[in-house]
């Protein structure tokens, strides 16, 4: 699996050691203006949409690994 960046998943385990809570949450730490940026500074819209493009990548993963991770706790049910 590529690593990602910008999201991660963070997976709160309940006491049964099934997901009980998932959630999307940055990994970037802010830059020197203090500013959380999920995307370099772009100087063409080419760039922006690449970029936007490459974090819609990052969700599509993210939503692919919490199926799976829902999906195994159904499946314990």
């Amino acid at each position: 699996m590529r690593p990602l960046s910008t999201f991660a998943l963070e997976i709160q385990r309940g006491e049964d050691h099934e997901p009980s809570c998932i959630s999307v949450v940055l990994s970037t730490a802010p830059d020197a203006d203090g500013v959380l940026r999920l995307s370099p500074q772009c100087m063409t819209l080419d760039e922006l949409e690449g970029a936007i493009n490459a974090l819609q990548d990052e969700l599509d993963v993210l939503r692919a690994d919490a199926r799976r991770a829902f999906t195994v706790s159904a499946g314990h049910a």
